[in-house]
């Protein structure tokens, strides 16, 4: 997993002020103290937030799979059995801790039964204000199982425990495996043992689900606009809310603004992971990435949560000593990619997708992205970080500088179906040569980025027709296999540090939400799609994400990992590796204490503060 080293602010002045030099060597990490602000966290105040673009699924713990959902929940809403402190992996923050839970689960020798006992104490906010229980984990597994409510999230990840399956394939309401021996203890009991158990306890849609409220919202999304918190902070308006209401508290504006008060039922003695120092937290929706970032300069808020920090921001930031300190850069356990719909044509042409990867000028988009500060140019799959840092300099696609070599994309482009006589260029007139670019609206620099690839690919006779979309309809559009979209950039970052995270999520299991190449699916999910299946067969790795997976963690399986990443690299080839990006947040002048949360791959929001308490 990744790890961050700081460099001092005047190092760090000089990093952002080089962003554009071109060159690739690995950008570590941020200017300034620990704090963004240089004085001690004083509890109080109103932390301004905003952000591009909404949360998915109205924050429902199920279904959210997003990095900046998962951080408005394990900080402030959802506590987990066990949870992360909010921190670099470093400082721990990439090893699950207790949290709910009293301590560790208790294993049994065969590792198959996890036991786990509650806190006293821990209780939901307004207007259940009981403790915490264990059928109310029940309640959580049950529906993190049942299909109708779980397709856009990782249940996936859960088939091990027994039971879950069956609800999964509407067998069953109930996960048999999940049970609560009594009010404070809950027993899992699992299949066949798994090594990731403890990451998975501490998933945000493993967060306690009250009867209660589930009675009158249990549809997805439905269930996040009236959830009952079990952490620091509750939606405002919930003081005496009726959980019959079919509107929202006055906290919950879905795609708009969200506010987050204190929960007066949470004892911050039962929680040795969360500060929580402001008093409320206000998180407004809506904007374009560098409007939002000019705000937060202004002063006009706090903090973007979810902008990508633009070339523009990088240069004013880097160039001024009172400003620098507030770009907090850190490694991340991430991916910057282009995923390949292998079905859907020119793609559906292995020969295609290498020439595609032969010609990108991965340099330029490195650039455009703020250089070494934005992390190292990627040329596979699997950030090295999380496979013992083998594969640090593989690149099957290495090009002087970066730059691509359209020499080497003719060649491959020559011997695919879609270049009849072999010149290396895609035939003109087909409508195959024509591919949509999907980027997100609102962010200048995506355009940009889409137009460096139109110029790449433009010699090898592939043109981009670049369509912006909002960022849920693009990720909705990209992931559906009817829609028959062929092309689609996207960043993903690790559920939990292992690269079983990525290959499974990534590339396999055909439309399963987050998989944009298709690898996996089945015949008959094609021809429904309304794709024919290929005489070849269907590219399918799940034999060998099993056999890592089952591999003694370590060298061994880190080296089983490295092979698989070969392999796809060099032999399916789904994706076009961009970049290996760390996270950059800038911060406003009324931030301090702040601290990455390796587990979310964003700000933790419970570690920081506001000058003097916001006062």
């Amino acid at each position: 997993m990744s790890r961050h080293l700081r460099l001092v602010a005047a190092a760090a002045a000089l990093t952002l002020a080089a962003a554009a030099c071109g060159n690739n060597s690995s950008s570590t990490s941020t200017g300034g103290s620990p704090s963004g602000g240089g004085s001690a966290p004083v509890a109080g105040g109103t932390l301004h937030a905003v952000m591009t673009q909404d949360f998915f699924h109205g924050l429902d713990p199920t279904q959210e799979y997003y990095s900046v959902s998962w951080e408005a929940l394990q900080c402030c809403l959802a506590r987990t059995l066990l949870s992360y402190n909010g921190k670099p992996a470093d400082q721990g923050g990439a090893t699950p801790q207790p949290d709910i839970a009293t301590g560790m689960p208790q294993v049994s020798s065969d590792g198959l039964t996890y036991t786990l006992t509650i806190k006293n104490g821990v209780k939901f906010g307004d207007p259940l204000n009981r403790q915490v229980t264990a059928q109310d984990f029940v309640n959580s597994f049950n529906r993190l199982a049942d299909p109708s409510i779980n397709t856009p999230g990782y249940s996936f990840y859960y088939t091990d425990i027994t039971g879950f399956q069956d609800v999964l394939d509407g067998k069953t309401k109930t996960v048999s495996g999940v049970t609560a021996i009594d009010s404070k203890t809950l027993q899992i009991k699992l299949d066949q043992a798994n090594p990731d158990m403890l990451y998975l306890l501490a998933m945000p849609a493993t967060a306690p689900m009250p009867a209660e409220a589930l009675k009158y919202h249990y549809k997805g999304t439905e269930y996040g606009q009236f959830l009952v918190s079990s952490g620091p902070y509750q939606y405002d308006g919930m003081t005496g809310f009726d959980l019959s209401s079919k509107t929202p508290p006055s906290g919950m504006d879905i795609g708009r603004n969200y506010v987050f008060v204190r929960n007066p039922s949470y004892l911050a003695s039962t929680d040795t992971l969360r500060k929580a120092y402001p008093d409320r937290i206000e998180i407004q929706v809506g904007g374009e990435t560098q409007t939002l970032l000019d705000k937060v300069a202004a002063g006009g808020a706090d903090w973007c949560i979810d902008c990508l920090a633009t070339s523009a921001t990088l240069q004013k930031y880097g160039n001024d000593p009172a400003l620098v300190n507030k770009v907090k850069i850190y490694p991340a356990d991430s991916l910057s990619y282009i995923g390949l719909n292998i079905f859907q044509p020119p793609f559906d042409d292995v020969h295609v997708r290498k020439a595609v990867n032969w010609a990108v000028d991965k340099n330029a988009l490195w650039t455009l992205a703020g250089g070494n500060p934005a992390g190292i140019i990627a040329g596979h799959f699997i950030p090295p970080s999380m496979m013992g840092n083998q594969l640090a300099t593989y690149d099957p696609y290495a090009t002087p500088g970066n730059k691509g070599s359209i020499a080497n994309a003719k060649k491959e482009m020559a011997l695919s179906k879609y270049d009849k006589n072999g010149d290396g260029i895609c035939d003109p007139g087909l409508a195959a040569c024509t591919v949509t670019d999907l980027i997100v609206s609102n962010d200048n620099d995506q355009l940009k980025g889409a137009q460096i690839l139109q110029q790449s690919f433009a010699p090898i006779g592939i043109k981009l027709d670049i369509k912006q979309l909002a960022y849920n309809a693009l990720v909705t559009k990209c992931a559906t296999l009817a829609s028959h979209t062929a092309f689609c950039g996207a960043a993903w970052g690790k559920d939990y540090p292992s690269p079983y995270t990525y290959f499974f999520p990534l590339l396999d299991g055909g439309e399963n939400g987050s998989n944009y190449s298709f690898m996996g699916t089945t015949a008959a999910a094609l021809q429904k799609a309304g794709y024919p299946v290929p005489a070849s067969g269907i590219p399918s790795i799940s034999d060998k994400i099993t056999a890592c997976r089952n591999t003694a963690i370590g060298t061994a399986q880190d080296t089983c990992w490295a092979n698989l990443d070969k392999y796809v690299m060099e032999t399916i080839v789904p994706v076009i590796p961009r970049r290996f990006p760390t996270n950059i947040d800038v911060l406003g002048a009324n931030i301090v204490n702040y601290s990455y949360n390796q587990f979310t791959g964003v700000g933790a929001i419970d570690q920081m503060s506001l000058v003097n308490g916001g006062k």
